[in-house]
Parts: structure tokens; C-alpha cells; sequence
């Protein structure tokens, strides 16, 4: 079965040194990760029986139109998804986001394969074969990529846990479908690259912010009166 391969492949990994699992990287249903976490992690909540602690899942809006085609609307949905189940399992760690960027096709509603120049703003008719500079996306991919990492900075279980553990940009230019997503131009960082040296920052200085509040001021004990307070003279 699936789940007897997968324990055989945790053993394997932890002989090889490996302390910790993803779940598999999930495209569409994180319905799956959930049921996946519960079969896997019935009889322990490590690697020792094949237990993932992290959830893992791909992501990609589309046709430079996150706003109108609801790509940051599913981003959330992502994120809401893997901290509710942090919460119904508090040994999750968080989320892995592998694979983030932008694909050169029509929303999945009209065009449920991927075809590539098919959408509103063909990556083959803008100038660097990315996102043009639109309403939703004044700063084209750059904008995108601000957006989501206001969005991961955000992302907190009900009792304050950061959601997002790790993000990977999708560095190709017009491969799988997509649009340029280069980071770099001529070994320089371009518009996009930029913002996600400037969302990285931010995330960072964030956690850190977590880590380094100040702990609660306890008050000062009362002093205790003098011996003979309250005695007669």
C-alpha cells in the first residue's frame, strides 16, 4: 500500500540521518495532506513511523490576474488550511511552499490544462515575458511577490504560532508553463529578485520580533511589614 511504501522510505531517510518529513507536495486538495497526517502519524508523531511534522504544497496564480482569477484568495485558503490543522495537531511544524510563481495561461475555470499564451496577457507579447504593470499588479511580479509575503507574514495559528516555515520561488524563465520568473538579469538582481530579497527581509526581522519580545514584567513582591507593625506600644 501507499502508506506501507511511505514508512519503508521514512526508515530509509532516518538511517540516512534525517530527523523530519514533509507530507507530500500538495498541487490542489489539501484535503489529502490532512488524511495523509492522520494515517501516517497514528502510532507516533516522528519520523520514526513515518510521521510528517511538515505540510508541504505547491503554488501558482495565474495569468497575471490574482486579484480577478482568486489566486490570492486560494493562497489564504492555503494558508488558513495548514494552521487550522496545526491546531488539531499541535507536533505540525508548519508549511513548506515549494514552487511559488505565476503561469503563463488562462484561470483554471476556463482552461483546466495549462496552455501557455492563452490567457489575457501572453507572456510572448510582454516585453520581458512577464507580468505587465496592470491595476492588480502596478509593479508586475514584483507586486505579486510583495503581496504574498504580506500574506506569510500574517499567516498565525490562534495562539500565535508562524505558519510558513519555508517559501521557494519558482527561478525559470517561461519553463512548465510559466512566465519569466528570473530573479536575476545578467547576473544583477531585477525588479522581482529585489522584492524578494525585501519580502525575505521582512519575514526575517518579523520572526525575529517573535523570538525577542520582551518576557512579561512580573510585579515586585509586596514588602513584608516590620515585626512590630500593628503591636501595641
Amino acid at each position: 500500500t501507499v502508506m506501507r511504501e511511505w514508512r519503508e522510505t521514512a526508515q530509509i531517510a532516518q538511517s540516512q540521518g534525517y530527523k523530519y518529513l514533509s507530507t507530500p507536495l500538495i498541487a490542489a486538495n489539501m484535503e489529502y495532506a490532512k488524511n495523509f497526517v492522520q494515517k501516517a502519524c497514528e502510532t507516533c508523531h516522528d519520523i520514526s513511523c513515518g510521521c510528517p511534522v511538515y505540510v508541504a504544497f505547491h503554488y501558482y496564480a495565474y495569468d497575471c490576474q490574482p486579484e480577478k482569477l482568486e489566486g490570492y484568495k486560494n493562497f489564504q485558503e492555503k494558508l488558513d488550511y495548514v494552521a487550522k490543522m496545526m491546531e488539531e495537531n499541535p507536533f505540525l511544524e508548519g508549511a513548506i511552499i515549494n514552487e511559488v510563481g505565476m503561469l503563463n495561461c488562462a484561470g483554471e475555470n476556463d482552461n483546466p490544462i495549462c496552455v501557455p499564451n492563452s490567457g489575457r496577457y501572453p507572456a510572448l507579447q510582454q516585453e520581458d515575458h512577464g507580468c505587465p504593470s496592470t491595476d492588480e499588479l502596478p509593479d508586475g511580479l514584483a507586486t505579486f511577490m510583495s503581496r504574498l509575503f504580506d500574506m506569510i507574514i500574517a499567516a498565525k495559528t490562534s495562539d500565535g504560532r508562524p505558519v510558513v516555515k519555508s517559501f521557494s520561488w519558482f527561478n525559470e524563465n517561461m519553463a512548465g508553463g510559466t512566465y519569466n520568473l528570473r530573479l536575476f538579469e545578467d547576473g544583477k538582481l531585477n525588479k522581482v529578485g529585489e522584492a524578494y530579497i525585501e519580502g525575505c527581509s521582512r519575514w526575517g526581522a518579523a520572526q525575529k520580533g517573535l523570538l525577542q519580545s520582551p518576557p512579561q514584567q512580573q510585579q515586585p513582591a509586596a514588602a513584608a511589614p516590620p515585626p512590630w507593625q500593628g503591636a501595641p506600644p
